[in-house]
């Protein structure tokens, strides 16, 4: 994925990069941006969830003076004509409301932003850098998502692995974050021990780089010395490693039943429990129909759906 990023980086196509929340999108969105020629420009960076509504549209494409109550008299600026020359970055960009997303499309198609309460077209040069943790083409088929906005937005998509599909980052990413937190807290360590490695590398880690380095903080915190152990590390890193120790010691059957189960679980939620859903699931696991329902109904999953009855 990063060499795919700087091939990019050089561009000026608008890129959509998705993955799980925690990631590191934003961080891959600002190194795609340093690697760029608008290196020297800015970087603005808009959570498109984190800023209500009523405010988005004014935040993002700025206002002229009076357009509502409470604006400023001189009007002001949106996050476009700040990015001018630059990248914006529009995390989160599944939350953005229908009606601004075809106020967007119309930024992608022309370059250009008009003002709330305005009517002077403004000329943008920048680059538009998107992310989302939402299943985007989903919120496309439920009507929740333009098509011609995704199609835009998804000029170069990419497209990164949660942190449990990429295990072997892990010890990196701990040594970054020690030196980090480290220097933080005024504290110097030696070493990690390896089992408290092995505990790290075996957590699932939900929320993903984020939560690892949440994880590596409390047990720089928590260290008596200068040696990072299992006791340093937090209860649910800890908890999670007992678990999994109590499902080794499980018969083979029970284990791979446990396994069947999650990965159909997985499979409901991304493609859902209907007809055709269970049609599409039997296609990507390589099985017939028939011997995914006998697995469903044998795991306890299955469940009538309206089509079926």
């Amino acid at each position: 994925v990063k060499e795919q990023a700087l091939k990019v980086a050089g561009g000026n196509s608008t890129v959509l990069i998705t993955g799980e929340s925690g990631t590191g999108k934003e961080i891959f969105a600002r190194a795609i941006h340093k690697a760029s020629t608008r290196e020297d420009g800015p970087f603005i960076s808009v959570n498109c969830g984190a800023i209500p509504e009523t405010l988005l549209e004014s935040e993002l494409f700025g206002y002229e003076g009076g357009a509502f109550t409470g604006a400023r008299k001189e009007g002001k600026a949106g996050k476009f004509e700040l990015a001018n020359d630059g990248t914006i970055f529009l995390d989160e960009i599944g939350e953005m409301p229908l009606h601004l997303q075809v106020k967007l499309l119309h930024v992608l198609q022309n370059r250009e932003v008009e003002r709330v309460g305005g009517s002077k077209k403004i000329p943008v040069d920048v680059r538009i850098i998107a992310a989302s943790n939402r299943d985007l083409e989903k919120m496309m088929q439920e009507g929740n998502f333009r098509k011609d906005l995704y199609f835009r937005l998804s000029v170069i998509p990419l497209h990164i692995p949660p942190l449990k599909e990429r295990r072997e980052d892990i010890p990196a990413l701990v040594e970054r974050c020690l030196l980090k937190y480290a220097s933080m807290l005024n504290k110097s360590f030696k070493a990690i021990e390896p089992d408290a490695m092995e505990t790290l590398l075996r957590y699932n880690w939900p929320g993903n780089v984020r939560e690892l380095e949440n994880a590596v903080e409390y047990a720089v915190n928590m260290a008596a010395g200068d040696i990072i152990n299992n006791s340093s590390l937090p209860p649910r890193v800890k908890e999670s490693e007992t678990e999994s120790l109590v499902q080794l010691k499980a018969p083979l059957r029970d284990r791979v039943r446990d396994f069947e189960r999650k990965i159909l679980q997985e499979y409901l939620e991304q493609y859902g429990n209907t007809y055709e859903g269970k049609n599409d699931i039997a296609d990507k696991l390589e099985i017939s129909r028939a011997t995914l329902y006998r697995k469903l109904s044998e795991l306890g999953l299955a469940g009538k759906t309206k089509e079926e009855d």
